[in-house]
C-alpha cells in the first residue's frame, strides 16, 4: 500500500475538511504513523503519541504538522540507533524534504495551507506522495 493510502487511513480526506470530525489523529500523528507502517520502522507508541503536540502548526498555525511528522519519520529512517547525533545524510534528506514540501504547497505554514474551510483537505495525501518520492529518490533500505 502506498504512503498516501496509509495517511488516508489515519486522517481521511473527506473528514479532513472538518477538523473536529476527522478522526483520532492530527496531521503530524497521521504522517508519522503512516511512515512507520510503510517503512516498518517499529516506532514506539510513546513516540507516536508525542507527535500530538505538533498538529495544527504547533497549535499556532506555524510549521505544518505534515512537514514535522515527515521530519520525525526521516529521523527514524536515516539516523543510526548507535549514534543518534544528526548526520550528513539526515541533514541532506531533511533539507530536501523541506524544499519539496515548500515548492509543492508554496509555504510550510499551516495557517496558509488550510483552505478557507479551515481543514486540511487533500494535503495529507499530497504530502505523503512528496515524502514517498523523496525516499524513493534518495533510497532507503529497511535497517539503514
Amino acid at each position: 500500500m502506498d504512503l498516501a493510502k496509509r495517511v488516508y487511513y489515519y486522517m481521511p480526506d473527506d473528514k479532513a475538511v472538518n477538523q473536529k470530525n476527522r478522526g483520532m489523529f492530527n496531521c503530524s500523528e497521521a504522517m508519522l504513523r503512516a511512515i512507520n507502517d510503510k517503512y516498518n520502522l517499529n516506532i514506539s507508541e510513546d513516540a507516536k503519541v508525542q507527535m500530538a503536540a505538533f498538529g495544527g502548526g504547533f497549535f499556532m498555525g506555524d510549521a505544518c504538522g505534515l512537514l514535522v511528522g515527515g521530519y520525525a519519520g526521516l529521523a527514524h529512517m536515516y539516523t543510526p540507533k548507535t549514534s543518534p547525533m544528526a548526520n550528513d545524510k539526515l541533514k541532506t534528506v531533511c533539507r530536501e524534504w523541506y524544499l519539496r514540501f515548500n515548492n509543492n504547497f508554496d509555504t510550510v505554514a499551516c495557517n496558509k495551507m488550510k483552505p478557507l474551510t479551515g481543514g486540511c483537505s487533500g494535503h495529507p495525501m499530497q504530502a505523503a506522495k512528496i515524502f514517498e518520492k523523496l525516499v524513493n529518490d534518495v533510497g532507503y533500505q529497511v535497517g539503514d
